[in-house]
């Protein structure tokens, strides 16, 4: 209520980042300013305060780490290949494989293939947007854990078909216009292309980045599940 006083409100989720949020913009932490960063276990301590789980502060530091190892493209928009790695303590126990591939097969939304090479789990799923693996390579009481993904395919389905309509309809307003002097195929020989360009671009970074977020989610998971393998 807007007569409530202030120190006596309770505040929304919502209203709860947007005060973070101005605040942090406002008044930067004077850690920040002494020493130029915070470590993680000081954003795990500033976490705790807001009721952040420390291990999901640490996959976000991680993820935001990891970020420049997985730049766009400047032309398509995302990147076409990802990349996330994580080695922990611990191996697997046999017993929790299962667990460990109906993790996998449940966040990235693909039943896939399973192989051991030299003692290491690899999975494996082709599909209409590329191929994705993930590989847990135990070694000397640690476990080294890797997933990759290949957009090709998703970037040439998002730009190819899309790029030939465009293309076609642009050179028709062209030929239109040469023979009949038409405005109107000057404007489609020089529009088509510059607008659908753009609703390209953001179409394949949201595939990219829900790609990316699923391979992320899948690495932080199985690391979890490996560290507390046999407790």
């Amino acid at each position: 209520m807007p007569d409530t006083p202030i120190d006596e409100r309770k505040f929304t989720d919502r209203e709860v980042h947007e005060i973070l949020k101005k605040a942090v913009a406002r008044a930067p932490s004077q850690a920040l300013v002494q020493r130029e960063g915070l470590s993680l276990a000081e954003l795990k301590a500033i976490g705790e305060e807001v009721g952040i789980e420390p291990a999901r502060l640490e996959d976000a530091a991680r993820a935001v780490a990891l970020g420049g190892s997985n730049r766009g493209s400047r032309i398509l928009g995302a990147p076409t290949v990802i990349n996330f790695e994580r080695k922990v303590e611990g191996e697997l126990e046999p017993e929790d494989t299962h667990e460990a591939l109906s993790l996998i097969r449940r966040t990235m939304g693909l039943q896939g293939e399973v192989s051991e090479v030299h003692g290491a789990l690899e999975w494996s799923a082709k599909g209409e947007l590329g191929e994705r693996y993930i590989t847990l390579s135990p070694r000397d009481g640690t476990t080294a854990i890797h997933g990759s993904s290949n957009l090709s395919n998703a970037a040439i389905l998002t730009y190819l078909p899309t790029g030939i309509v465009g293309f076609i309809v642009s050179f028709a307003g062209l030929v239109r216009f040469a023979k009949t002097g038409s405005e109107m195929g000057l404007i489609l020989f020089f529009a088509v292309l510059p607008i659908r360009y753009p609703i390209l671009r953001t179409l394949f970074s949201k595939i990219s980045r829900s790609e990316s977020a699923k391979l992320q989610q899948v690495v932080d998971e199985l690391a979890r599940l490996t560290e507390g393998s046999g407790d």
